[in-house]
């Protein structure tokens, strides 16, 4: 139970990541195009910083279900 625990917590986490990347990709690519449009900034940065944060609570996740996964199964 624990490894298909943990395969769906990996590949959350790392759809996570690589949706926080191109997060930080579309808000330096703003930053640059549209640096007066601050609405527009302010919304990609809060969606970020909330993939930032899904994805670290996710790498606790995957980890802990990992440490579990070798304690039972050994």
């Amino acid at each position: 139970m624990w490894q298909q625990i943990w395969f769906v917590v990996n590949c959350l986490f790392v759809a996570s990541l690589i949706a926080f990347l191109f997060a930080q990709r579309m808000l330096a690519d703003a930053r640059r195009e549209d640096a007066h449009n601050r609405p527009r900034l302010a919304r990609i940065n809060r969606g970020r910083i909330a993939l930032g944060i899904a994805s670290a609570v996710l790498f606790v996740l995957m980890s802990a279900s990992f440490l579990i996964n070798m304690r039972v199964n050994g």
